[in-house]
């Protein structure tokens, strides 16, 4: 059987945008020409009810930010009810709260969404550790 090297070519394509999509994770959508891209970056053990470090940049500056992760699809909001996130003149912000109570938290890598209430939005990849 004579192999199609354009085929290989393809696979193989498509195989590295899959692990770059899979594995870029933090990233986020430009809300006008020549804005930045906001960035989202956590830092954390993992571990259900510790604390978990959440900072972003490439927001409009002094947007109002509501993080929010997603496990199996049920949305969670992330921090103390009430909690305001936000972005500094520079368009950064650092926060710190918790990852999910172990009766909630379900192990995995699931999405934590950082949404700016002047259209910037994120997201970054969260794993989990089992409860």
């Amino acid at each position: 059987m004579k192999r199609r090297p354009q085929a290989a070519i393809g696979i193989i394509l498509g195989l590295s945008l899959t692990l770059f999509l899979v594995f870029s994770g933090c990233a986020g959508k430009d809300i006008k020409a020549g804005a930045a891209t906001p960035v989202l970056t956590v830092s954390g053990s993992g571990v259900p009810g510790k604390v978990m470090d959440v900072s972003g940049t490439g927001f409009v500056p002094d947007e109002v930010i509501e993080l929010v992760l997603n496990m199996e699809d049920v949305p969670i909001i992330v921090g103390k009810k009430g909690k305001v996130i936000k972005a500094g003149p520079d368009g950064a912000f650092k926060a710190k709260t918790n990852y999910p109570h172990k009766y909630v938290a379900i192990e995995g890598l699931w999405d934590l969404e950082a949404t700016g209430d002047k259209g910037s939005f994120a997201v970054c990849k969260v794993k989990l550790q089992k409860p």
